[in-house]
């Protein structure tokens, strides 16, 4: 009986064991039925997303290649609108940049997110582009817009090349009227040195003289200044042969002086007496050889040359020219001298080689590049008229014959910004003398010069066709300048990681962006937009003179921002995406909050501001702007970075100047930075 009861309790037990057992293999094929269930359904999810990402990842090839063109485009566009002031192209500009910087947003964005992409980050992004078909939507405003300027353009510009500096800059001739700017003596006697002419000529020794008559005749604003190179410099000639015609380049920017300066050289008695043969030739966007060629013979020799052979053309001027002593003026040379990589300015001095030792070439040019063209070792810079000199002509354009000396103080004050520019002096002249009344005279003196109205061949427009004669991807460069203060002065390495992260470099095949970088730079060096700080005992800090920052003020102010007191906080561009905040009236953290509903800002630079407005400030930016690629703190009292800083994943530079920052671990969050510039002050 115990056996019995014993078995039957062993079976008993086996049978619990045995529902146990199955029991939990059911539990476990449960389990392992969920997971496996959850794997495919995340191993799905993971497929539909990456081809989510691959479906996107065509749509910006696509968008990519649709930007291809649109640089160009936009280039026509500017030039269209301004210098043909076609209201039609002017009216879809604005909106065609602005849905260009949302193309490169969205790219930058989703390279970012592409790396993520296995991140809840990543998965948001993706989420929010395709959602609202935000690609498509882009694509179809750019095709569309490009579609529609680009006949406008064709219609408008069917006829006519792209040349605009005469247009805007009339050509000039050798005359001028010599009661506006009183003779530069001191640079007369500079430049004829320099040209290696003798500056006493005996009675009766004077040589047979033949001015050829200017081939360009208009009205011009007067202009002058100083500074010059050194040594002498020849025409290149062959070992066997003797150089014997002497090439000098007056430069500076617009408006300073170098045609009044070359028109005082041209018709000093000294010159006259020296030369058997002057012939003065207004050059402008057009260094045409042929055309310069034609004109130089048919002044020399009042004959109509009919022929286009250049081989023809070179021939006659040689056998004319052979026995002659000449002085030539090419006034107002561009950078088309150089461009494409041919030889057109060797070319045109290829005659000259047989000229009577002694002769001359003098051009005037805005472009320090041209100049070191035509000789490097002997240059003359201008920067602006003599101060004595020019507080008088400014006062003449201001005044008239009788100095107002209630006003004349006001005058004084106005002057510094002028920066002795002659063009400047008359542009102030023909705003200011109409109204001679305190009221108005003070007003204009509050304002600076980018915020009073322009006329056609006032100072500003005749600086913007510097603007205008730059390839696209310098023009954004040159502009961001304009976001710090006048005098402000740039490091090389600083301002070109500035642009890397603003965006505005453009990747080339074979170079990195820092390499292109530098190249922009030297190129707007040699456009003379940029200049070595003379100030700098190692040359190493660059300026950009403060016309040129009162041009690039007026062309950027619906693209690039400054912000210098409260009232200016509500003048903010809706899409503008570059700004900068110079410590002002009335600005506090309170108002500073308004930057928040400014999205697409990429850039915001901070000068002068202390602590207690722009700490809390710019925590409340890094909450919502976290598209910022480029952030500056410059003489700003910043006794901390805001933990926050960490939202701003796209953050590429960060440069900050101050007397003391404490940094959080927050800091390590920047995955994206690539340059940090720290000085403590």
């Amino acid at each position: 009986m115990d056996l019995y009861l014993t078995a039957t309790s062993l079976v008993s037990d086996a049978n619990n064991w045995f529902d146990f057992l199955g029991t939990t293999f059911s539990a476990v094929s449960e389990l392992l039925y969920r997971w496996r269930h959850k794997q495919e359904r995340r191993h799905g999810e993971a497929e539909r997303r990456q081809l989510q990402w691959k479906e996107e990842d065509v749509k910006m090839k696509q968008l990519h290649y649709c930007l291809l063109d649109l640089p160009d485009l936009i280039n026509h566009a500017e030039w269209l609108s301004y210098i043909k002031d076609d209201k039609e192209v002017a009216k879809l500009l604005p909106e065609l940049k602005g849905r260009v910087n949302d193309a490169y947003d969205l790219l930058e964005e989703f390279s970012y997110h592409h790396q993520l992409q296995s991140e809840p980050p990543g998965d948001d992004f993706l989420k929010t582009i395709t959602d609202g078909n935000h690609v498509r939507e882009i694509l179809d405003d750019l095709n569309c817009l490009r579609n529609t300027m680009g006949c406008i353009i064709d219609r408008r510009t069917r006829a006519e090349p792209l040349q605009f500096g005469k247009l805007l800059r009339p050509a000039m001739s050798s005359f001028y009227d010599k009661s506006k700017v009183r003779t530069l003596h001191k640079e007369v006697d500079k430049v004829l040195d320099l040209l290696e002419v003798e500056t006493c000529c005996p009675p009766g020794t004077r040589k047979r003289r033949i001015t050829g008559k200017s081939t360009t005749i208009s009205k011009r604003a007067s202009r002058t200044d100083t500074v010059p190179c050194s040594t002498s410099a020849r025409v290149e000639c062959t070992s066997e042969e003797e150089a014997s015609t002497t090439v000098l380049a007056i430069s500076g920017i617009g408006g300073v002086g170098k045609t009044t300066l070359a028109r005082q050289v041209f018709n000093d008695e000294r010159t006259k007496g020296n030369f058997d043969l002057r012939i003065w030739i207004s050059v402008s966007d057009d260094f045409n050889v042929i055309r310069l060629t034609k004109e130089f013979i048919q002044s020399a020799l009042e004959n109509l040359m009919q022929s286009d052979n250049l081989c023809s053309l070179q021939q006659t001027l040689t056998e004319r020219i052979i026995s002659l002593k000449f002085l030539l003026v090419l006034d107002d040379v561009w950078d088309d001298v150089y461009t494409n990589q041919d030889n057109r300015w060797h070319d045109f001095l290829e005659p000259f080689k047989s000229s009577q030792q002694g002769s001359a070439v003098l051009l005037t040019t805005r472009s320090q590049r041209v100049a070191d063209l035509v000789n490097r070792n002997m240059q003359f810079h201008l920067e602006g008229l003599p101060t004595t000199i020019f507080d008088d002509f400014f006062e003449a354009c201001a005044f008239g014959c009788i100095v107002n000396p209630e006003l004349n103080p006001i005058g004084k004050r106005i002057i510094p910004q002028l920066k002795r520019s002659p063009l400047a002096a008359e542009t102030l002249g023909r705003i200011l003398k109409p109204m001679l009344d305190r009221e108005h005279w003070d007003w204009v003196a509050g304002r600076e010069l980018w915020e009073l109205k322009q006329e056609k061949y006032d100072i500003l427009p005749i600086l913007r066709l510097s603007y205008l004669y730059l390839p696209s991807h310098l023009r954004s460069c040159f502009l961001f300048c304009s976001m710090y203060p006048k005098g402000h002065r740039f490091h090389k390495d600083t301002l070109v990681h500035t642009w890397i992260a603003a965006g505005l470099i453009e990747s080339c095949k074979g170079c990195n962006l820092e390499s292109n970088g530098h190249q922009y730079f030297t190129e707007l060096l040699h456009r003379s937009l940029l200049h070595i700080d003379a100030s700098s005992p190692t040359s190493s800090m660059y300026v950009i003179h403060e016309l040129m920052h009162d041009m690039a003020k007026l062309v950027s102010e619906n693209e690039w921002f400054v912000v210098k007191g409260e009232t200016d906080l509500q003048k903010i561009p809706e899409d503008i995406r570059h700004l900068s905040i110079v410590g002002g009236n009335g600005l506090s953290e309170t108002n500073l909050r308004v930057l928040c509903r400014y999205k697409k800002l990429r850039s915001i630079v901070c000068h002068g501001l202390d602590s207690e407005i722009i700490t809390p400030a710019a925590k409340c930016w890094f909450e919502v702007l976290t598209k910022i690629r480029m952030l500056g703190f410059l003489s700003c009292k910043l006794n901390y970075l805001p933990e926050n800083i960490g939202n701003l994943k796209l953050l590429q530079c960060l440069n900050i100047v101050s007397s003391s920052v404490k940094f959080s671990f927050e800091m390590l969050q920047l995955q994206n930075i690539r340059k940090l510039f720290i000085k403590f002050s």
